[in-house]
């Protein structure tokens, strides 16, 4: 049975005719058949459809789906900073294979979501806010039960923001499952602790926020023009694992990745963290943590000093920043075991 409504949107600059399907034999989503927004390109805005305004009333872009009536709990999946959701894509897929409602979003000035409209709200701590606004759209629209059966899967800064999630609602949570992502200064492993300070110090106090921003716009627009050779060079300094193929998504995105929103993430995920969730005693949640021995986001001793949190942790041999591309196999098969442990320990909570 098939069942459509059409219905208009008219959000400041955004306008939009959406066509809401209810296919009972499958799921249940939102699809885009016209879309005009300037702050939201039209060939990335029929990729996440539905739109949930923000605090500043910025629109945040989602795509939920729901595998039919009998669907348990929603499994939110949070991206890295600079990247639209191609790199988890594929475990939303299975999770909706296995039952499981799966929700994707995008950052705002990522992917399909719009700029920031106030740049002040551009923290990983804000995001968590836009990240719920989403899933309590979905939710309620398709009747979806999300008490404490909520899981969250996470790549790289989305770390921060889904323990900043968890901040917000920890009751609500039963797994968290990390994919080479860092809880702590997201730029330590790349530069070094003093490094970093001395960065983030000269484009805050020295340089200033903006003129920073027109010089990352600038290597943006060459790493989006020039993707092959940016893949070379970053496969011959070891960042990079994956052919060009599996990740020329990412340099695509980079045209749509907002230089100014991407500065204040780096300077929120430097200056801030989220370990004391991470490190919180009494936390009912379970937490799996899978990193890379090849990862530049953290240095593996700081890597190791998280193992002690965690219920699950593995760190991969030859794993670099775009394990899920190069190892997808083998790390998707990790996530499903995370997952599975998660079940049983809280169905063995149940017995107690």
């Amino acid at each position: 049975m098939r069942l459509y409504f059409l219905c208009a949107i008219d959000a400041e600059a955004s306008v939009a005719r959406l066509l809401y399907e209810y296919d009972a034999s499958s799921c249940k989503t939102w699809q885009t058949i016209f879309q005009t927004n300037a702050r939201t390109p039209p060939r990335m805005a029929r990729e996440f459809p539905g739109r949930v305004p923000g605090e500043d009333g910025t629109l945040i872009a989602y795509r939920g789906r729901r595998p039919g009536a009998r669907a348990s709990g929603v499994t939110v999946f949070v991206n890295g900073l600079s990247n639209e959701n191609f790199q988890l894509v594929r475990l939303a897929d299975e999770g909706v294979a296995r039952g499981r409602c799966a929700l994707e979003f995008d950052f705002r000035g990522h992917g399909c979501s719009e700029n920031p409209r106030d740049y002040a709200l551009v923290s990983a701590k804000a995001f968590a806010k836009d990240a719920w606004a989403c899933v309590d759209e979905f939710c309620s629209r398709s009747g979806v039960e999300r008490e404490r059966d909520v899981d969250l899967v996470s790549y790289s800064y989305g770390t921060q923001v889904a323990l900043e999630m968890i901040r917000c609602r920890p009751a609500v949570i039963r797994c968290h499952v990390s994919l080479l992502g860092t809880p702590e200064r997201i730029l330590d492993g790349l530069v070094g602790r003093r490094g970093a300070d001395v960065v983030v110090s000269i484009a805050k106090r020295v340089v200033g926020l903006k003129a920073t921003s027109a010089v990352v716009g600038a290597s943006l627009r060459f790493a989006a023009t020039f993707p092959r050779f940016v893949w070379a060079l970053s496969r011959v300094l070891g960042y990079l694992k994956s052919s060009y193929a599996a990740f020329a998504p990412f340099f695509a995105h980079l045209s749509r990745l907002d230089a100014e929103c991407w500065v204040h993430c780096v300077v929120d995920g430097h200056e801030n963290g989220a370990m004391d969730v991470l490190k919180d005693a009494n936390r009912t949640w379970y937490c799996g943590m899978i990193e890379g021995d090849c990862d530049f986001a953290a240095p593996r001793r700081v890597v190791r000093s998280w193992e002690r949190y965690c219920d699950f942790f593995v760190i991969l041999p030859g794993v670099a920043h775009d394990g899920l591309r190069s190892h997808g196999d083998e790390i998707a098969a990790l996530v499903r075991d995370v997952f599975e442990r998660a079940e049983a320990s809280k169905a063995s909570s149940s017995n107690m």
